[in-house]
């Protein structure tokens, strides 16, 4: 997974990752959060917006809350953050 951008909740715990994707350019993740540098993608879920993706933390049969506003992190963060986990990149809800 090649990644361009990632957005957290306030508590750092759930968030939405863009990657690239050879269709439509950007594929949105919405993903769980385990420490400082392993992460899920849930349900193996993808969008081709953000909307979509954020969406689906509001949707009323999620049991994933997010907490405050999710904000863009930064380049540092990000390469910091993000280790992609292979095998282990889905988390069943």
């Amino acid at each position: 997974m090649n990644t361009k951008r990632v957005w957290l909740d306030k508590n750092k715990s759930l968030g939405i990752i863009e990657s690239e994707h050879s269709i439509f350019g950007s594929c949105f993740h919405p993903i769980i959060l385990y420490g400082a540098d392993e992460f899920y993608t849930i349900n193996n879920l993808w969008y081709t917006t953000y909307h979509g993706a954020r969406e689906f933390f509001k949707a009323p049969t999620n049991r994933c809350e997010v907490t405050g506003r999710m904000r863009e992190v930064t380049d540092n963060e990000t390469k910091r953050m993000m280790i992609w986990v292979g095998e282990k990149s889905e988390w069943t809800v």
